[in-house]
């Protein structure tokens, strides 16, 4: 009887055993997640939070595809849950801000996003915290006797609600194309003045518009560390109007087939004929001599 006892033990020990170590394997296989969050804003609209998850391989990190990142607004609650982004094939992915956070985001001076990836197979679960301060740009575009002139005003907002320059910040003046963005004057950055928070500067670009002229002139700051992407755009008749080429529609030598210059239609036929037609005088004037020799040897 002690024996059966004993070996009663013994087997649950060793199932015991096997199941911790099965445990402990599964644990062992998870990877290590990085997630990183960046904050954008356009237009003093709500915020895009973009995010980014990476893990290390071989001593270099490398991006992660399919993992779903929950994104929280100031809280990782129920009510601050503010959606899940599922990362591209390059380990990257956006989320807009959702408007039911419109009225707790506009009167917020400081802002926390917070995400997280939880129960998933390849992964430990990880979280992340993003602080932004709350900042805006004012932006003004006037042109006096042919000068056109940008100026760009750098506002946080305080506690108390009221906005304040912010000196000493680093700003682009851009022109807002499709695939990136040109600096509009010769100066590629610029910081605010200790006063007002501004900068200024002349535009002298020559840069084609659309049909009108219109183009999208902008201030930028770009990934600070307190204040994150902030972009303020505005259009305006500067640009050199575009005007639409329709040559290729027209007989040209880069058109198609049916398109094709009408002189390069005549001349090769000319030449093609008047080689031809020498050949054949030549053949004809060749059997007339053949003719003539056959005429006069049987003479």
């Amino acid at each position: 009887m002690k024996q059966i006892n004993h070996l009663t033990g013994l087997i649950a020990l060793v199932l015991g055993l096997t199941t911790i170590m099965a445990n402990a394997q599964d644990k062992t296989q998870k990877g290590t997640i990085q997630i990183y969050l960046a904050y954008s804003q356009l237009n003093n609209d709500l915020p895009v939070i973009k995010v980014s998850a990476k893990t290390k391989k071989e001593q270099k990190f490398e991006p992660v595809a399919g993992v779903d990142i929950n994104l929280f607004f100031n809280s990782e609650t129920t009510a601050g849950f503010m959606g899940r982004v599922n990362t591209n094939n390059l380990g990257n992915g956006s989320l807009a801000m959702p408007i039911r956070f419109k009225s707790q985001f506009d009167t917020s001076a400081s802002l926390k996003f917070i995400g997280t990836v939880t129960q998933n197979k390849q992964f430990k679960d990880q979280s992340t915290e993003l602080e932004i301060a709350k900042a805006k740009i004012e932006l003004t575009l006037d042109e006096v006797d042919s000068v056109r002139s940008i100026h760009a005003k750098v506002l946080a907002l305080q506690p108390d609600g009221q906005w304040a320059p912010v000196p000493e910040t680093e700003i682009k003046l851009v022109v807002r194309r499709l695939l990136s963005d040109l600096t509009a004057t010769e100066e590629e950055t610029y910081t605010t003045d200790s006063i007002g928070g501004e900068v200024s500067a002349d535009f002298n670009m020559s840069v084609p518009g659309d049909s009108k002229g219109n183009i999208v002139v902008g201030a930028k700051i770009d990934e600070n560390e307190l204040y994150g992407t902030l972009v303020a755009a505005k259009t305006v008749k500067w640009g050199t109007p575009l005007v639409p080429d329709h040559s290729f529609s027209e007989r040209s030598l880069w058109a198609t087939r049916d398109k094709t210059p009408l002189w390069l239609l005549i001349f090769p036929n000319i030449i093609i004929i008047t080689v031809w037609g020498i050949i054949f005088y030549l053949i004809y004037q060749i059997t007339k001599l053949i003719k003539l020799g056959k005429e006069n040897s049987s003479v």
